[in-house]
C-alpha cells in the first residue's frame, strides 16, 4: 500500500543526498573510478562527469562539492567551468577541491584562476593519501551543508517578505475599502439626518406653526369683541387650536423619544410601535415579544427601536401592502434577536453594495453598520417573490 508520509521522507532523502553529491572531473586515466569507489565506501554518494554539458548541469541541478583533477582546468574544459562557478546564486560558494601535482608555481596559478569564480578552494598534491582526500570532502560537504542553511533562510525570508507584503496590501486594500465605505454611509447620515430635519420643519410649519397662528388670530379677535356670546365661541375656538397643538407636539416628541422605551423597555416599545404602525400605514403589524430579551443596555434598545422603525417604514414602502411580523427572542449566551419579516416582493440582498441603488438602501446599509459596531450580526434572507426576512442579532450589554 502507497503511505504518503513514508514518500514524502523517501523524497526528502533523496533530495538531501543529491544535494550532498560530489561532483568528479578526472579526465585522464583512472582517478574519477578511484575516488568514487573511495568516497562511496565511505557514504558519499558521487557523480563522475565526462563531458562539458553533463558536469555543467550536475552542478547547477545539485551538488554538493567539485572534485576534479588539474587537466580538468585546461582550457578547452576550464573556461565553461568557471562561467558557471561565476553564474552560482549569492548564497553559494561550491566547494572545490583540485588535485593538482605541477608544484608550487602551478598551484599558484590553479588558485588565481579558480578563487574568482569559486572562492572556497582547496588544493591537494598528488600523490594524496586516501584519509586526506576523505577528509577533504567530508569538510567541504559540512561548508556546503552551512551554505544550505543561509539558502534556506535567505528563501524563508523571502517568504516571509512576500507574505507580509501581501498582508499589507491586503490590509490597505481592506482600509480604503473601509474608508470608502465610511465615507458613503457618513454622507447616508448626513442625508437621513437633513430628511428628517426638514420633515420635522415641515411638520412644525404646515401644522403646529398654522394653528399657533390661528390662536393668535383668534385672541386678537377675543380682544376686540365685546360681547359675552361671541367671547365665548372664539375662547372655545382657541381651547380646540391649542388641544390640538398640544396633541401634535406630543406626538412629535413620542415619535422621537416614546416613553414607553424608556419606562417599560424594548418589548412594549415593539408593541406601541406596531399599533402606531398600523394606525398611520394601514397595514397589519404584529409582535411576538419575549420581554426576558429586553436589552440592558439603554443604548442597545435605543439603536434597536430606531431599527424596528425604519425597517417597519421599508415594509410599508415596498412591501405591497403585506402584514409585517416581529419577533424578539433571547438568545445565547447573552443576545437579543430581533426579526422583521414581510410577504413583499423581496429584493436582491447583493444589491445593498450597489452604488447604484442610491438612497434607496440608505436605510438599511446605516442599520447594517450600526449592528457591526455593536458587536452584532445582521443578515437578509430575500429575493425576487420570497418576501424579505431580516434579522438583527446583537449583545444584550450590561445595565445602564
Amino acid at each position: 500500500m502507497n503511505d504518503p508520509t513514508h514518500d514524502e521522507r523517501a523524497r526528502a532523502s533523496r533530495m538531501h543526498h543529491e544535494d550532498e553529491r560530489v561532483i568528479i572531473i578526472a579526465p585522464v586515466g583512472q582517478d574519477a573510478e578511484a575516488m568514487a569507489t573511495l568516497l562511496n565506501a565511505e557514504g558519499v554518494e558521487t557523480q563522475i562527469c565526462q563531458g562539458l554539458d553533463e558536469y555543467s548541469r550536475q552542478m547547477r541541478d545539485s551538488a554538493g562539492a567539485l572534485l576534479l583533477t588539474e587537466e580538468a582546468l585546461e582550457p578547452a574544459r576550464g573556461s565553461l567551468l568557471l562561467q558557471v562557478l561565476e553564474a552560482q546564486p549569492p548564497w553559494s560558494e561550491l566547494p572545490l577541491i583540485i588535485l593538482t601535482s605541477g608544484g608550487e608555481s602551478r598551484r599558484a596559478g590553479l588558485l588565481n584562476l579558480t578563487t574568482a569564480a569559486a572562492g572556497t578552494v582547496t588544493l591537494l598534491e598528488r600523490p594524496i593519501g586516501t584519509l586526506t582526500l576523505i577528509r577533504s570532502v567530508q569538510v567541504a560537504l559540512r561548508s556546503r551543508r552551512r551554505q544550505y542553511q543561509v539558502r534556506d533562510l535567505v528563501t524563508q525570508l523571502a517568504n516571509l517578505n512576500e507574505t507580509l507584503e501581501q498582508r499589507v496590501a491586503k490590509r490597505t486594500a481592506e482600509a480604503i475599502e473601509q474608508a470608502q465605505k465610511l465615507r458613503l454611509l457618513s454622507a447616508e447620515l448626513s442625508l437621513a439626518e437633513e430628511t428628517e430635519r426638514r420633515r420635522i420643519a415641515e411638520m412644525l410649519h404646515e401644522d403646529l406653526q398654522q394653528l399657533l397662528v390661528a390662536a393668535r388670530m383668534q385672541l386678537a379677535a377675543l380682544c376686540r369683541t365685546q360681547d359675552a356670546v361671541q367671547r365665548e365661541a372664539i375662547a372655545r375656538e382657541i381651547a380646540d387650536v391649542l388641544e390640538r397643538s398640544f396633541k401634535l407636539t406630543k406626538s412629535l416628541s413620542v415619535e422621537l423619544a416614546p416613553p414607553v422605551l424608556y419606562e417599560h423597555g424594548l418589548a412594549a416599545a415593539l408593541e406601541w410601535l406596531a399599533a402606531e404602525t398600523c394606525k398611520n400605514y394601514n397595514i397589519e403589524a404584529t409582535v411576538e415579544a419575549d420581554s426576558s430579551a429586553n436589552p440592558k443596555a439603554a443604548d442597545v434598545r435605543i439603536f434597536l427601536f430606531r431599527a424596528v422603525r425604519e425597517l417597519l417604514l421599508n415594509s410599508a414602502k415596498h412591501a405591497g401592502g403585506s402584514s409585517v411580523h416581529i419577533t424578539m427572542q433571547h438568545r445565547r449566551p447573552d443576545n437579543v434577536c430581533i426579526i422583521v419579516a414581510d410577504n413583499g416582493p423581496g429584493f436582491d440582498p447583493n444589491s445593498l453594495d450597489d452604488k447604484r441603488t442610491g438612497s434607496q438602501t440608505v436605510g438599511l446599509l446605516t442599520v447594517r453598520e450600526r449592528v457591526s459596531s455593536f458587536g452584532g450580526e445582521f443578515r437578509i434572507d430575500s429575493g425576487p417573490k420570497r418576501g424579505t426576512r431580516i434579522t438583527l442579532s446583537l449583545p444584550r450589554g450590561s445595565d445602564t
